[in-house]
């Protein structure tokens, strides 16, 4: 969790600054991705959707490249990254030359190389872009939408104080054995959290206006949450699943969404762009991974794409792909991955604020988020330990077999 002093300053922030227009900026083509997901990626990359979308589509396949190199050349890669102007770097250790010739073949760039040209491979691109949706019905639930978790034991009345969290989906997904079910946070679950048995016991309710509780939607199947891996299953109730039954990511309610047409691979330096029910679309890149096992999906990733309290669980995608959930924004006194578990913010009788900081960041609504996310950015490295950490959908299924996100 973010310290007190980050989060008021924060708080602050929203209550002062000016919402930010539009006019003036340059028509630029829209590569059909929707509205809000157009203005994060300029706004918060500053880079033109065909751009974005090339980015995307190049670490997809720097990280083919390196998981072909590593089956067949173990250790012969120490890292691979986008650099700053978008391109691909493939780090290659000593003695393995024919991998450099190799990357310098497939279009990368070595460590040691010159800056090369290369092809952005337009073709893959355009096929993307069919998974494109022009809008969500507003009776569809899809990544990045808002709901409610509260621990209830099967067959217990609602109670008005009962202890919830307000988080977000990440991707509507199938299970092995065909049922529909949905994906999110580990630590949304407050049972699992607090290592308790039971944990099927969390239920998720529709998030109504006025943070109220809508109809129930599912039980937290599996959760979990051991410092590492932070991720649940919800297994859908069968009066639900048809409105989970897409493969669609949107910020705010009922705005045109886009479609999740597969699954990616972290990789550093890749653009990502997270949704979730407080801030709906920022975007950021990928800055580390953890992936202690090379012939393995890394496990989780850090980014720079925003996300407060609410969002936790919500999607975030590099170009219509599902890269991962988010797990945690908070305050870290070292470099690297914390072992701490997430925790929630903002949960109602929440200890750790004077304040309900998950309401008051709904009641602001995304809109004004979105508008006004530069800002916050612009506070955010006065307080470098600040990092955005979230869980790879790719290992999520590695961990699941059987398990598929939705991408038709």
């Amino acid at each position: 969790m973010m310290c007190h002093s980050a989060v008021l300053a924060l708080f602050t922030l929203l209550l002062s600054t000016p919402a930010v227009g539009s006019a003036g900026r340059e028509a630029v083509p829209d590569a059909g991705l929707p509205a809000a997901l157009r203005t994060a990626v300029g706004r918060d990359l500053g880079l033109p959707p065909l751009e974005y979308l090339r980015r995307a589509d190049l670490a997809q396949r720097l990280g083919s490249f390196a998981a072909e190199q590593n089956r067949q050349s173990p250790g012969a890669l120490s890292g691979i990254r986008l650099d700053a102007d978008g391109q691909g770097v493939v780090s290659v250790a000593p003695g393995h030359d024919d991998v450099r010739i190799a990357a310098r073949q497939a279009g990368f760039l070595s460590a040691d190389a010159d800056v090369a040209q290369w092809d952005p491979r337009a073709d893959r691109i355009d096929q993307r872009l069919s998974g494109l949706s022009d809008a969500a019905d507003l009776g569809e639930s899809a990544g990045g939408d808002g709901y409610i978790a509260i621990a209830r034991p099967e067959g217990a009345p609602l109670v008005s104080n009962q202890k919830g969290s307000l988080c977000s989906w990440a991707f509507n997904g199938v299970a092995g054995d065909g049922s529909s079910v949905a994906l999110t946070a580990g630590h949304c679950n407050l049972l699992a959290l607090a290592d308790e048995p039971n944990i099927s016991d969390q239920k998720a309710y529709q998030l109504l206006s006025g943070r109220k509780l809508g109809e129930f939607l599912g039980s937290f199947e599996r959760s979990v949450v051991d410092g590492i891996r932070d991720y649940s299953i919800v297994r859908l109730d069968d009066a639900a699943r048809n409105s989970f039954d897409n493969n669609l990511v949107r910020g705010p309610v009922g705005a045109a969404a886009i479609a999740v047409t597969g699954v990616g691979v972290p990789v550093v330096g890749a653009p990502v762009c997270k949704s979730g029910v407080t801030t709906g679309f920022t975007c950021g890149v990928i800055t580390a991974v953890d992936q202690p096992d090379p012939l393995r999906p890394p496990i989780r990733f850090q980014h720079t794409a925003l996300a407060l309290p609410g969002d936790s669980g919500g999607a975030l995608i590099s170009g219509t792909l599902a890269m991962g959930l988010v797990s945690e924004g908070g305050v870290s006194s070292e470099p690297g991955f914390s072992d701490d578990k997430p925790g929630v913010l903002g949960t109602p009788g929440s200890p750790t604020l004077p304040i309900d900081l998950g309401r008051i960041l709904q009641q602001i609504g995304p809109e004004r988020l979105e508008q006004i996310a530069p800002f916050i950015a612009q506070l955010l490295p006065l307080v470098p330990q600040v990092t955005m950490t979230a869980q790879s959908a790719a290992d999520i299924l590695a961990e699941n077999p059987g398990l598929r996100i939705r991408t038709s």
